[in-house]
């Protein structure tokens, strides 16, 4: 029976791990985290389905069939749900890299006519608008655990700090540590990039709505979050009330009517940044000689629910090239 540890929990790992047994149903997995899931990066986005990177769209593409599927039959208790909204921005080439990520994967891309930009409280030059899918990670990750359970893997409370931590008992090791991976690794080309997000409620708010891509809401099933911050190169988790005000000012320009909605939770995470996404295995042996393969699946930036299935999907196709 071949034996797969999975170092990482979050959404990287969970959807690594449950496209892995739908492959091979008999395999022995078990996933391994250091802290629980609330401290994770995964758990407080909104999951818009969102690409940023055209190189990636396979990976998309893949993924927002996967939710297409997941919201016909399964939707909310999965944490799924099909949503329109719009992005602003001066940006032309910004806009126009949306559109070449997202143009024929999304539902109902166009870009606005004049007439339309009069719903919005502060126009930009350009508009988008377009219908896609929210995954919310504090219900999708949960949702995907108790599949993975279901279908016999285990869970494990264990900071790994080496593969070969893992080689002697595994044949291979999937690393979805997020930007946990540069300490794992010794990946230098893997930084953080901080991100902010409060949490309010404003049941009114049914559309998502961007300003760039630095400044959006994005309603969830029981409130909105709102952000954010894109700092690179930054691992402060500490929110400080200079960030705060930074974040409020923007989006309250954006949508004045959120102004004085109720502040149910704010949030901190750690972007994974990284040139491109590494995906990719490679052999290593352990210091009894015992030869393993390792997995790699980290470096997906803020695409990270863009991405999971599709990413997951080459996880396990890279398993199987092995077996």
């Amino acid at each position: 029976m071949t034996k797969i540890g999975v170092i990482g929990t979050g959404i990287a790992g969970c959807s690594s791990a449950l496209a892995i047994l739908k492959r091979f149903p008999a395999a022995n997995l078990t996933l391994f985290s250091d802290k629980p899931f609330r401290e994770s990066t995964s758990y407080g986005p909104a999951g818009l389905f969102r690409l940023d990177h055209v190189e990636n769209r396979k990976w998309a593409r893949a993924t927002f069939e996967h939710f297409t599927e997941l919201h016909r039959t399964i939707g909310g208790a999965a944490g799924i749900q099909l949503m329109s909204g719009h992005i602003l921005s001066d940006n032309l080439e910004l806009m126009k890299s949306q559109d070449a990520c997202m143009r024929d994967i999304v539902f109902n891309f166009r870009w606005l006519e004049e007439r339309e930009f009069t719903q919005f409280a502060s126009p930009s030059k350009y508009a988008i608008h377009f219908t896609s899918y929210t995954t919310e990670g504090r219900t999708y990750v949960p949702w995907l655990v108790k599949n993975l359970e279901e279908k016999g893997a285990k869970f494990e409370v264990r900071k790994i700090a080496s593969f070969e931590e893992l080689g002697d008992d595994f044949d291979f090791v999937i690393n979805c540590t997020g930007y946990g991976a540069r300490a794992l690794t010794g990946d230098t080309g893997l930084t953080p990039n901080r991100g902010i997000l409060f949490e309010v409620e404003a049941p009114w708010h049914k559309h998502f709505l961007y300003r760039d891509v630095t400044t959006f809401s994005i309603p969830m099933t029981k409130s909105v979050n709102v952000g954010t911050t894109k700092k690179p190169n930054s691992d402060d988790m500490n929110i400080s009330q200079a960030d705060r005000d930074d974040i409020w000012q923007r989006y309250l320009t954006l949508m004045p009517t959120l102004k004085g909605a109720k502040l149910i939770n704010e949030w901190i995470g750690l972007r994974p940044d990284r040139k491109s996404v590494r995906l990719e295995s490679e052999q290593r042996s352990t210091t009894n000689g015992n030869k393993f393969h390792v997995v790699h699946n980290y470096g997906h930036g803020a695409n990270g629910f863009t991405m999971s299935w599709g990413c997951a999907l080459d996880v396990a196709e890279l398993v199987a090239s092995h077996k």
